[in-house]
């Protein structure tokens, strides 16, 4: 049975696993969230690649610990401009091992960041040279 879809932040979830389970090369789904929802979401489907939430909040941070599956990793966006986010995002994957030049890393987020339940964006970004 196919269950239609009522959440925006959920479908994009969704298609992140899909998209990650089906194209060659992903290294890493990574979610910028405020709540930790879009990875919760996310960890629902099975994967061998790990998902990253990639949060501000502490609160959001301890709960995506819990997640099956899911890497939380503190990432605060008050000071970056809006056009370095994904960048940034690539560059501390890159440190952490978890993605390396030439890999795929599907990234989600909110147009606007810290709104809740704002995910409507998924790309594919591919990780560059430092």
């Amino acid at each position: 049975i196919h269950e239609g879809f009522s959440r925006i932040d959920e479908t994009i979830a969704l298609s992140a696993m899909y998209a990650a389970n089906h194209l060659t090369g992903v290294a890493a789904i990574a979610c910028m969230t405020s709540t930790g929802y879009t990875p919760l979401i996310a960890s629902r489907i099975r994967s061998g690649l790990p998902i990253v939430g990639l949060a501000h909040s502490p609160i959001a941070q301890r709960r995506m610990a819990l997640y099956r599956g899911v890497v939380s990793l503190p990432f605060d966006t008050s000071a970056m401009a809006a056009s370095e986010l994904n960048d940034r995002a690539l560059a501390l994957l890159v440190q952490q091992g978890i993605a390396e030049p030439g890999d795929h890393v599907i990234l989600t987020r909110g147009e606007h960041m810290n709104a809740h339940g704002g995910t409507n964006t998924l790309k594919i970004l591919e990780v560059g040279q430092p």
